[in-house]
């Protein structure tokens, strides 16, 4: 992505990388890196360069579809769909046409927009179909559970979180436990177990195959399938079973017809905590000697998958769960059980007296998650959340960590400069720009120095704002215009539309136009003294309530946008 949009930048981190290996692994072994390297970033770059034909039909396959958002595929490669897509539903190929614009969106894999004209609806086909029975099945099972304890299944099960409420999605979160709204390996795992059990493990891969599609393909039950497959193979052509080896293909695998994915949180999560197992769980487990075998297990998966996975974590979704280990000892049991169940519902939904029995099943152990959550939830700390800055700090200690154990003492002298920098980073050298959303309220976030102030179209209080800044003072119910003054060179305008709150950096000298920047120019010197004024989007995503959703930091006459990471320099 670096390579993409920076191409100096990227072939010095390129370099750097490559040289740190050279100096520290065998030379064989380096040029094999070396090739994995170039055949990577071929594909990558090859993945994204494409436009696509104007005014002539394409068939596509929607994707995702919800009341703001359409995306599709075409030749594996996913646009983004706006214009006339209301009627369009998801799973369905769609011959369209219309103009397409080129506008990557380099973590989601999206290639461009495609504005749809008119559109034709083809038959169905098998996808389509399995689409059709997931809506259907989703239905049976809102008839006997209710659409909230149904929704959960299907996100449990089947990996269609898209029924769950937001609310739902957030208990999760504070629990640590999200993974078990989305397939993962643990879903292929159990249900290949049982599907072995009774009709053996060839039929038993045929079926995991299904379940892997019916699902979604998604990047943890690919992973997952790919895994089972060989060691189930490997055996019966006398060969051993390596775990590295076989996770490291089922990447290669992924990634080349995915490349996009190793920007995905999804895919990194599974991975690393599937390394975390493999490298640590057997130490663990050792360690823990003294505990009941089932326990040990538990105890020694858990901690062993999040040895990776939690520092990734923290930088990626800016979150920490103090009492996601917890959660997921005391959870993930009933969650199988779900799982087993839904998977049994899914098999018999034709047979309506066994299907109620199954859901009656579900039913109870649903009650039960239901009670232990609302107790875990009231007993268990506050989800940390942390900042940009924060996160890497806590990444970069983690760091350390491992390379004093290692022997290199060296970097024991690096956590001083890294807590220097957590110390000296609420004082904000440059401006910044914040948008925040509280219970539907749009806040507006502005730093510079050591004030801080927030400014929202609602009430809210301090504490609702998970930030870690101390806020000097709150102006509510916030309308119509003003500007702030931060120095000669530019002023924050806040103009209040409705319940929506817009911030602009009004420049007093001139500043160049950057293209697809809405930059908006003033007529009238005479009235409005700013040469340029630029437009900070906040974008329609969600995100946990209080925390930033965009971040705009002005340095000069650039403002930069932050959302996870640097998104691009406004100019």
């Amino acid at each position: 992505m670096i390579l993409i949009n920076n191409p100096i930048v990227g072939a010095v981190i390129a370099v750097i990388f490559l040289a740190s290996i050279y100096f520290t692994i065998d030379k064989k072994f380096f040029y094999l890196v070396v090739c994995f390297f170039i055949i990577s970033v071929i594909n990558y770059y090859s993945y994204f360069n494409i436009n696509l034909p104007s005014d002539s039909k394409l068939k596509v396959r929607i994707s995702d579809k919800s009341t703001y958002y359409c995306s599709a595929r075409y030749n594996n490669k996913k646009i983004n769909l706006k214009g006339n897509i209301f009627e369009l539903s998801e799973g369905r190929n769609v011959w369209i046409k219309g103009n397409f614009k080129k506008e990557a969106v380099y973590e989601k894999g999206i290639v461009g927009t495609y504005t749809v004209k008119s559109y034709e609806i083809c038959d169905e086909d098998i996808i389509s179909k399995i689409e059709s029975y997931r809506k259907g099945l989703h239905e049976r099972f809102s008839e006997s559970l209710g659409k909230e304890k149904a929704a959960l299944v299907m996100g449990v099960c089947f990996g269609d979180s898209g029924y769950i409420e937001k609310v739902q999605k957030e208990d999760f979160k504070k629990l640590g436990i999200s993974h078990v709204i989305s397939v993962s390996g643990l879903h292929m795992s159990i249900v290949y177990k049982v599907l072995e059990t009774v009709i053996g493990y060839k039929i038993a891969l045929l079926f995991s195959f299904g379940y892997m599609i019916f699902t979604g393909g998604q990047s943890s039950t690919i992973r997952a399938f790919i895994m089972i497959f060989i060691l189930k193979i490997a055996s019966k052509v006398y060969k051993k079973y390596d775990s590295l080896s076989s996770v490291s293909l089922a990447a290669i695998i992924i990634l080349v017809f995915r490349p996009f994915y190793i920007l995905d949180i999804g895919f990194m999560l599974s991975f690393l905590c599937v390394l975390g197992i493999i490298v640590f769980n057997k130490k663990i487990r050792k360690a823990l000697y003294k505990l009941p075998s089932t326990l040990n297990e538990s105890f020694s998966l858990s901690i062993s998958s999040q040895i990776f996975s939690t520092p990734y974590a923290v930088v990626a979704l800016k979150t920490f769960c103090l009492g996601s280990i917890l959660s997921n000892l005391v959870l993930l049991p009933f969650y199988t059980v779900v799982v087993i169940l839904g998977n049994m519902g899914l098999v018999c939904s034709a047979f309506y007296r066994l299907f109620n029995l199954i859901n009656y099943g579900l039913f109870t152990v649903l009650m039960i998650i239901e009670f232990i959550q609302k107790v875990l939830v009231a007993l268990l700390p506050e989800m940390l959340y942390f900042s940009y800055i924060e996160s890497l700090v806590v990444f970069g200690l983690y760091l350390c960590y491992l390379g004093i154990k290692k022997g290199y003492m060296q970097f024991k002298y690096v956590p001083i400069c890294i807590i220097f920098v957590l110390v000296f980073q609420s004082y904000k050298v440059f401006p910044e720009v914040s948008y925040i959303s509280v219970n539907k309220n749009n806040v507006v976030l502005i730093q510079y120095k050591r004030t801080a102030i927030a400014v929202t179209t609602g009430n809210i209080k301090g504490n609702d704002l998970k930030v870690p800044v101390k806020i000097d003072r709150i102006f509510e119910n916030y309308t119509g215009k003003s500007t702030i003054s931060i120095s000669k060179r530019y002023t924050i305008k806040l103009i209040c539309n409705r319940d929506k709150l817009e911030a602009l950096v009004c420049f007093t000298q001139k500043t160049n136009k950057k293209q697809n920047v809405e930059l908006l120019k003033s007529g009238r010197d005479e009235i409005i003294p700013f040469k340029d004024i630029v437009k900070l989007e906040n974008d329609e995503t969600y995100v946990p309530s209080g925390t930033i959703i965009n971040k705009y930091i002005i340095i000069g006459n650039k403002v930069l946008k932050f959302s996870q990471g640097l998104e691009e320099i406004i100019d």
